[in-house]
């Protein structure tokens, strides 16, 4: 059997510091020049990497190239690995964050394959087009705080909801009015078609949504409170919870008769 020997710490330092280099080789053999301009280094820093690289037996020189060894090659799969779960860890840091307290515990890696959509990258919108876009592809709605996902998704889902989405809502309070409030018109149809359920929560963690082959997760803004992340995965791990997850939240939410500032109010002062 192979001992468990410890990583020696120095060993660790020189692989990340040379990481870039590591995975130039990683595509191919290479030349000083060549590695020089592709990683947009002197020929000093060159000499220094190679040589330290090659005292560690991760890389060798053959006919004036520069190469991995075998060792290297194991070595270069660990650092793209490395760097695969560093990306995913940074894209995620905004569900971290805001799942640290939930129960039933978020399974983080349930979305390391998640398509993650920021409003941060000269697309304000681009959380609410993608909600959009996997609500045309569904047959069932559930979600709770809808404005952390769209806060327009009563213009987005109302001729869906009428022609028969099934669709399931916990709300805050004052979305649910809010909602009321600016959309009179379209909440008397929705209340009129019997596909639309809301109940009402005074606390809610973020917004959740779930469609018939993927979740999604929207997060606010703490500061303005509008939405800057969208996270969706089609895992049937995150599925699983989400679904739970909902459910609790829906059982221990206020149930609106009808879709009217009246009732509203009536269930707000029936819980006082």
């Amino acid at each position: 059997m192979f001992e468990d020997v410890p990583v020696d710490s120095d060993l660790l330092i020189e692989v990340v510091n040379r990481s870039p280099m590591i995975a130039a080789l990683r595509e191919g053999a290479k030349d000083r020049r060549e590695l020089e301009q592709s990683l947009g280094i002197s020929k000093s820093t060159a000499h220094r990497n190679t040589s330290s690289l090659a005292d560690r037996g991760i890389v060798e020189r053959r006919d004036g190239e520069y190469s991995l060894t075998e060792f290297g090659e194991a070595v270069a799969e660990v650092v793209a690995g490395f760097e695969e779960d560093m990306r995913t860890t940074v894209r995620l840091a905004p569900l971290f964050e805001a799942a640290s307290d939930i129960q039933p515990p978020c399974p983080i890696d349930a979305f390391s394959d998640a398509t993650v959509t920021t409003a941060d990258r000269g697309d304000p919108f681009g959380p609410l087009a993608r909600f959009v876009s996997l609500v045309q592809e569904t047959e069932s709605l559930r979600m709770f705080d809808s404005y952390a996902i769209a806060p327009t998704y009563m213009d987005e889902i109302h001729g869906r909801i009428l022609d028969g989405l099934e669709t399931k809502v916990v709300e805050r309070p004052d979305v649910a009015e809010d909602v009321m409030e600016n959309y009179p018109k379209k909440c008397v149809e929705l209340c009129a078609s019997e596909f639309l359920t809301m109940r009402i929560h005074d606390t809610l963690p973020f917004g959740l949504v779930i469609f018939d082959t993927h979740i999604g997760i929207g997060l606010r803004d703490p500061d303005t409170g509008a939405p800057r992340a969208f996270i969706d995965t089609d895992a049937p791990e995150g599925r699983a919870w989400a679904k739970t997850l909902f459910e609790l939240y829906w059982t221990n939410a206020i149930q609106l008769p009808r879709f009217n500032p009246k009732s509203l109010k009536e269930a707000l002062e029936s819980t006082s």
